[in-house]
């Protein structure tokens, strides 16, 4: 890293720097200094790094400033929509003022959070369109008039909750690019072309993942090139590259083609008999999705496409369909006889039953799509690290040689946290202790608590059970109320309790008494059955590794760090973390996990947890 740079990134950071007198609240920190300057040697040499920054350590802030201060173009990814919002709408004009400078920033979301003009009105004009789908359309239609980015999120209502969203949305497969008629005032197109322009995008893994298989397959892309990537929340890219370099086929994804093929076809209104023929094929075929095996869905699939197949058509629109209904052709063979690498399997019941094949290792899928591109990578996360060692998640993103980096959070987790881990409850036992203990503990705390479950059917028991019980709200995971909803009604109330699953182990922020305790049922073990799981312990143990030691602890260790990490989110924050696993009091890897959980007072009994928070 030059002088110059060093000295200027140094100065800025300083006790009394440009950002401490335009930030308020900013407080110098050696550790968010340190990681600045990691993140700035990182980009200028073109290096990949790995950084873990715990809680507080101030990493937004840190990888912000090399990124608002060099000069290369730059892509910044996030896991969830709450931190682009706030890195768009907040931080980095906070930041830009602080520095006087005013590089071009741009915010690109997926497809599904954009309105597609050709889709609405083909959907209002198709006579398809069911009586009830009427009134939402046309309030989308107005909305759209008068929307200066056809962003949904400012529709005022969820399409997608509504029943509509997959009608004003449009897929990739649906998606006719510069064909579109509508071509010139999309939405989409139009945040890309922002994009394009920027110094700084703020983007998602996902959109990341989709582009760089984009480009590697000489398909187009869906992002610009850049000098620099930082990617944020990064412990939840191999789950998602697990996903988008795999395939899913699903009954919704037949019904979408079936749809989208007679909306095409009506409008060009020459074609009835194949209409009927594809409807009644179709209608046919979904009927048997929850009985036929695999091969007869296909081959039934393959016999209700023929007629398709074999017309000829010059419409763009039915030139892509015919390329998506062959590409589903693909994915029948891909899962039932998986490529090298790849595991498949069948899931869910009734009309959710799928398909899925996927890479059983994500790091060479990685590698192969991500890595190749000539940038410098910076990876961040408050939990890489299992057991004080990189190992683990440099394995599975494909980077073994990367640049490491650990800050420890500032928190003070001994005078601000208590852990209570009972010795009397054990997972599939008595049901009825599990709940007394629950209550026991949401009373002490008086409510101000998230309940985290590992499954959904412990949720669907236990939470109405609570809600019964305590004086307190209790809100509860999918009860017809959205993730961001929910969350907003739980800082808002102040004293009620929120029950979720997976998706509120991470990614949530509720500084403050709000959140006074975080209730995990038990040690978030990968569920057994889990074939991709299960063919990555085979291999390993061909390697001649231990499926338990190598893969199963690590990723329960990284999920319970993600989860108990919800509740300390300042220096003014105190709480409980509650861990009703017994098992890490009497089983041996139960000491490798408290290693690696916040350094809190560990209790087992029930007073200790009152008196902590009596004395308040």
């Amino acid at each position: 890293m030059s002088e110059t740079v060093e000295r200027k990134v140094r100065g800025l950071f300083a006790a009394d720097g440009a950002l401490a007198q335009a930030l308020p609240g900013f407080q110098a920190r050696e550790a968010q200094l340190a990681l600045a300057l990691e993140i700035t040697r990182a980009m200028e040499g073109g290096d990949s790094l790995i950084a873990e920054a715990e809680t507080g350590t101030g990493k937004t802030l840190a990888y912000l400033i090399p990124a608002l201060v060099g000069e290369g173009k730059v892509l910044i990814s996030t896991h969830t929509k709450a931190l682009q919002d706030q890195l768009m709408h907040r931080d980095i004009p906070a930041v830009q003022r602080a520095l006087g400078r005013n590089r071009a920033i741009a915010l690109l979301k997926g497809r599904s959070n954009y309105l597609c003009p050709h889709r609405l009105q083909q959907a209002l004009t198709s006579h398809q369109m069911e009586l009830w789908m009427e009134s939402p359309l046309l309030k989308v239609k107005q909305w759209g008039e008068r929307s200066r980015d056809g962003d949904l999120s400012g529709l005022g209502f969820d399409p997608f909750v509504r029943g509509i969203g997959g009608l004003i949305t449009a897929t990739a497969e649906q998606c006719l690019g510069s064909k579109c008629g509508q071509f010139s005032r999309c939405p989409l197109m139009s945040a890309r072309q922002k994009a394009h322009d920027a110094d700084v995008v703020i983007s998602n893994h996902s959109l990341l993942l989709a582009d760089a298989r984009l480009k590697a397959g000489e398909f187009g892309a869906v992002l610009p090139d850049f000098d620099h990537y930082v990617i944020d929340e990064a412990h939840g890219l191999p789950k998602l590259a697990s996903q988008h370099f795999g395939v899913q086929l699903g009954r919704r994804r037949l019904m979408q083609w079936l749809r989208d093929v007679q909306l095409a076809l009506e409008e060009q209104g020459d074609e009835p008999a194949l209409m009927a023929e594809l409807a009644e094929a179709g209608a046919a075929l979904l009927q048997q999705w929850t009985t036929w095996e695999l091969a007869a869905l296909s081959a039934g699939w393959d016999a209700a496409v023929a007629p398709f197949f074999k017309a000829e058509f010059d419409d763009d629109e039915l030139i892509r369909l015919d390329a998506r209904a062959r590409s589903i052709c693909a994915d029948f063979a891909a899962v039932a006889e998986p490529e090298p690498g790849f595991v498949a399997w069948e899931d869910g019941e009734g009309d959710f039953r799928r398909w899925q094949a996927a890479p059983v290792e994500t790091g060479p899928v990685l590698d192969r799509y991500l890595w190749q591109i000539p940038a410098s990578f910076v990876l961040l996360s408050a939990t890489f690290r299992v057991s004080n060692s990189f190992a683990y998640i440099k394995h599975h993103v494909g980077l073994p040689e990367a640049l490491e980096s650990y800050h420890s959070s500032p928190f003070d987790y001994p005078s601000q946290a208590l852990i209570y881990l009972p010795r009397h409850l054990i997972p599939g036992g008595d049901e009825r202790l599990v709940v007394e203990a629950m209550e026991s503990l949401l009373r002490a705390s008086s409510g101000r608590a998230f309940v985290l479950f590992t499954a959904h059917s412990a949720l669907r028991r236990i939470a109405p059970q609570l809600a019964q019980q305590l004086p307190w709200p209790v809100l509860i995971q999918g009860e017809g109320v959205g993730r961001d909803a929910l969350l907003q009604q739980f800082r808002q109330q102040g004293n009620s309790v929120l029950c979720g699953t997976r998706s509120f182990w991470e990614g949530v922020d509720v500084p403050g008494a709000a959140l006074s305790m975080v209730i995990i049922d038990k040690m978030p073990f990968a569920p057994p059955n889990d074939p991709l799981l299960a063919e990555r312990i085979r291999r390993c143990e061909a390697d001649g590794g231990n499926g338990f030691r190598d893969i199963q602890l690590p990723e329960a260790i990284a999920v319970l760090r993600q989860g108990v990490g919800r509740l300390i989110r300042s220096e003014q924050d105190r709480g409980v973390m509650a861990i009703l696993d017994s098992r890490l009091r009497q089983k041996f890897y139960g000491r490798e996990v408290l290693r690696n959980l916040p350094p809190a007072p560990l209790c087992d009994d029930l007073a200790e947890v009152r008196w902590f928070f009596e004395s308040e």
